[in-house]
């Protein structure tokens, strides 16, 4: 039970911490609200494979600190039931969650990672027009790589450029007809403003631009080689690109296991290595529990949290600092931490007393 407590709360601040990221996105206009809803499972699906051994292995800590506590452990011991008996439940619980995490960590993570590319891909293509709420600015960066500008009949081409948009629309009616509009573009050191009292969304799907009409438009435009410009329109039409989702580029999360288990470059061997070990971890960490836990009666149900915390804490820094030089070619494994790990676990598990006792009788003989 306190397992399932942990995880029920680690989830609870997990998702809370996603929704705010997402929802800042979706206040600006970036993401609406059924894609805020998958991106955030998504995030939970990827933070299992994390959030579930911290929960086993502070939930068994506070499991068997209350039996330390409750001094249930010391009449245990006495009616001969020894450490290793009390090992079996935890094992138990602990290869079926650890078979769980394995199958998250290499199979479900990819295919998370790939549908986040992808729908934040396709958030990206949407046009500006489309996605911005009505009396809120949305702001918008992206390279320019062939955008055409009509203005006064003159075209004007721009490749590879910085652009950055801030559009404010105070009213929007069902039918995309727009009330008091304006939008500031910049691009590189080229600003251009223009504001219109009225104007008209239209939607071309099967072209490569959308539509934008302006009535009674005021347009400024400031150029580095040239005047500035100043223009009163009546009738002012923009195109709005009709952008396309690009394939997500190359992101090593994404890809699928049984090929990064071929693979020989770093940051693809450090992601397998990684998505192997965590199984790995679970197991481990749910084993020093239970030496971990010893703590002598009345002591307090909590009195080796924070050490628990602080070799918690330590294990996974390692496991990131080693998976940073695995792709930085200074080691070529991370193993070497759930090493050292299970190293700590087996000599935490040797009966040193007796040991000292044996070696004190042997003298004495």
């Amino acid at each position: 039970m306190p397992c399932f407590l942990v995880a029920a709360v680690l989830l609870i601040i997990f998702v809370g911490y996603a929704l705010s990221r997402f929802l800042t996105q979706a206040d600006a206009g970036l993401l609406n609200t059924g894609e805020v809803v998958r991106l955030t499972l998504l995030k939970v699906l990827i933070a299992l494979e994390v959030l579930l051994p911290i929960a086993l292995f502070f939930g068994l800590m506070l499991g068997l600190g209350t039996l330390h506590h409750d001094s249930e452990i010391v009449a245990m011991q006495a009616s001969g039931i020894s450490e290793s008996r009390m090992v079996r439940p935890v094992v138990t619980l602990a290869i079926p969650l650890a078979l769980a995490i394995a199958a998250l960590s290499i199979y479900v993570r990819p295919w998370a990672y790939t549908q986040t590319y992808q729908i934040l891909a396709i958030a990206e293509a949407s046009s500006d027009i489309d996605r911005i709420k009505a009396g809120q600015f949305y702001l918008t960066r992206k390279t320019v790589l062939n955008d055409e500008t009509v203005l006064n009949g003159e075209t004007a081409s721009q490749g590879g450029e910085e652009q950055e948009r801030a559009i404010f629309v105070e009213n929007i009616s069902a039918d995309q007809a727009l009330a008091r509009i304006f939008i500031r573009t910049r691009i590189d050191s080229e600003i251009q403003i223009v504001s219109a009292q009225t104007g008209d969304f239209i939607e071309r799907p099967q072209s490569q631009y959308h539509i934008l009409e302006l009535n009674n438009a005021r347009i400024f435009k400031r150029v580095d080689d040239g005047p500035d410009l100043f223009a009163l329109i009546d009738h002012f039409t923009m195109n709005v690109a009709n952008e396309q989702p690009e394939p997500p580029a190359y992101k090593v999360k994404s890809i699928a296991s049984a090929q990064l288990a071929l693979s020989r470059k770093p940051k693809e061997r450090a992601e397998y290595q990684w998505r192997l070990s965590t199984p790995i971890t679970t197991l481990l960490l749910a084993l020093l529990v239970v030496p971990l836990s010893r703590s002598r009666p009345q002591q307090g149900r909590f009195a080796r949290l924070l050490f628990a915390f602080v070799i918690y804490a330590a294990y996974y820094n390692l496991m990131g600092v080693s998976e940073t030089w695995v792709k930085q070619q200074k080691l070529t494994t991370i193993f070497w931490v759930p090493l050292f790990l299970a190293l700590v676990v087996v000599l935490s598990y040797t009966p040193w007393h007796r040991l000292r006792f044996a070696l004190a009788k042997c003298k004495n003989d």
